[in-house]
């Protein structure tokens, strides 16, 4: 009898182990999926512009930090409820940015070029309330002409 009790206790607990890895690997295939679902394109000066999107608060406060690289035509674009001023830092960034703000109206009011991972703990903010923060390689704004005015579209 001992025996038998042994044996469902060891099957119980490789059948709950099995059941956990196979649950776990599920909630992040399903987390890697919602991210390649919220890709989006923009353009800026007719020039496209693959973004992930950061639209809840979790994701903007993470934002790229841990990332090994970004490509020449990728980005990340925050988009908030309404127009505020939200201050952006470089915590764990592996790789310099710009950042461009962007207002209601899809206008660029401000670019903060070149940002350095080492600036960290500095913040950055836009000169006024923003609708959308977009972060692309340090050195994108200059190498396609980006300037306060031009307009995004999505």
């Amino acid at each position: 009898m001992f025996k038998q009790v042994l044996i469902i206790i060891g099957i119980a607990t490789a059948l709950l182990i099995s059941s956990s890895y196979w649950s776990f690997n599920s909630d992040s295939e399903k987390n890697v999926q919602k991210i390649s679902d919220i890709k989006k394109e923009i353009y800026i000066k007719n020039i496209k512009l693959a973004v992930d999107v950061a639209d809840e608060p979790h994701e903007q406060t993470r934002g790229l930090s841990g990332r090994e690289y970004m490509a020449e035509d990728e980005g990340m674009i925050f988009i908030f409820q309404e127009s505020i001023i939200p201050p952006f830092w470089m915590k764990d960034m592996k790789f310099g940015l710009d950042i461009i703000w962007i207002d209601s109206e899809n206008t660029i009011i401000g670019i903060e070029k070149n940002v350095s991972p080492d600036t960290f703990p500095k913040t950055f903010s836009p000169p006024l309330p923003v609708k959308y923060v977009l972060e692309v390689s340090a050195g994108w704004s200059d190498k396609n002409k980006i300037k306060i005015g031009d307009k995004m579209l999505f």
